[in-house]
């Protein structure tokens, strides 16, 4: 039995089915298109019934992906896949997933790049529908993912990934850097170099997982990459780190807000918030304080990953580690992530032992701080320091003054 009925100003469908009444809103207020939608929602059910897959939208799809598979995903993962879910929602809105073929891709692509969207940008959403049809087939709503073969015809006239960066940075540039941070955002930079973490895994990070007796830190599987747990051998600079962190009374958090004073010495031990003041809250992250820090250096084109980069050169330029050491510590998969990651290093190794130690600056088994010579005036590149104990942000300093 099913008919339709109105409730409202729209259109209802009603199907009896095993004994159990069925109702779903045919979204329509015109009698004749909801009889349309019923009689396809009958022909639907009586698919599914020999075997055949519903025919959901891809809206309802990607619902049923963030309340199911949401919750496993990383904060970071999660929030650029909002980014897509958002175009995909809305280009293909009211489409029947089943129905999408690789020309509907093709318009996707377009009306991306027309509204300014690099082609990395575009394979970002497209991986993201290709993952949301990975979940679709899990639940077997479909049989195969059109997006897979699309993305592999488009790769080659364009469509790839932005080439990986090689940033890191020498030790002239380093200590530029340090010396134009304020404290607390140099002590969070220097961990990062000396310890490789991930932004969010050196954010999130808390006393209890650092065992200073063996000189080492553990990175849980909750925020790791991969969800793979992974010890770290500290290196001495974040050891020295760790030793002159201000620990709050009731917060784990190794760096949290109570450690954001300007001051240095003595007079930052005496400047630490007291608890009343200060929850303890952990930073998120600190691309602000890189990026004025970097800004007064003169450090140009440096991003937070690009610390753990330079972690990862030290490792295999001035440690010697091996590739397999470099793999465990910054918690790559295989070995072969590791060596394409740090494939670049080789060009300048030939550059090396071509021209002579010293050709890349900051680099090498005992390589001094050497001044770097700016290529626009000739000069020497000298970092402009910040002003201690006072706030560096202009416009913080406006809204405190009010």
């Amino acid at each position: 039995m099913a008919d339709i009925y109105l409730r409202g100003k729209t259109w209802w469908g009603r199907i009896q089915k095993n004994g159990q009444d069925i109702r779903e809103s045919l979204g329509t207020r015109s009698e004749s298109v909801a009889r349309q939608r019923l009689a396809v929602w009958l022909a639907d059910l009586e698919t599914q019934a020999w075997g055949g897959k519903p025919r959901l939208t891809l809206n309802a799809v990607i619902a049923a992906f963030i309340t199911e598979h949401g919750p496993s995903l990383r904060p970071s993962t999660l929030r650029r896949y909002g980014v897509s879910i958002n175009w995909l929602n809305e280009h293909f809105k009211g489409r029947l997933l089943l129905d999408l073929r690789a020309k509907d891709l093709k318009d996707f692509e377009t009306a991306r790049r027309t509204a300014g969207a690099s082609a990395p940008t575009v394979r970002r959403d497209l991986a993201c529908l290709s993952t949301i049809f990975g979940f679709a087939i899990e639940n077997e709503w479909a049989d195969i993912n059109p997006v897979i073969p699309f993305l592999k015809q488009r790769a080659k006239r364009g469509l790839r990934e932005a080439p990986p960066r090689t940033r890191y940075l020498s030790r002239a540039e380093e200590a530029r850097l340090l010396e134009s941070s304020v404290p607390y955002v140099r002590d969070a930079i220097l961990f990062a170099i000396y310890t490789g973490l991930r932004q969010e895994e050196q954010f999130s990070l808390t006393w209890p997982q650092i065992d200073l007796a063996q000189k080492q830190l553990t990175v849980s599987a909750e925020t790791a990459k991969g969800k793979r747990e992974r010890t770290v051998i500290l290196l001495q600079p974040a050891l020295d780190v760790l030793a002159r962190m201000p620990r709050h009374l009731t917060s784990p958090y190794v760096f949290h807000h109570g450690a954001a004073t300007t001051k240095r010495g003595p007079r930052r031990a005496a400047a630490i918030a007291r608890p009343e003041r200060n929850d303890g809250e952990r930073f998120n992250h600190l691309d602000r304080g890189l990026r004025n820090a970097a800004g007064r250096g003169k450090v140009r084109a440096l991003r937070w990953h690009d610390l753990r980069r330079t972690h990862g050169c030290r490792l295999l330029q001035e440690e010697k580690w091996s590739l397999e050491m470099v793999r465990d510590q910054l918690g790559h998969r295989s070995v072969v992530q590791t060596e394409r990651a740090y494939a670049f290093l080789e060009v300048e190794a030939r550059r090396t032992a071509a021209h002579g130690a010293g050709t890349n600056p900051g680099t090498g088994e005992g390589a001094l701080i050497a001044q770097e010579i700016d290529a626009a005036t000739g000069k020497p590149i000298e970092a402009q320091k910040p002003a201690q104990g006072q706030r560096t942000d202009l416009k913080k300093r406006i809204r405190s003054a009010r």
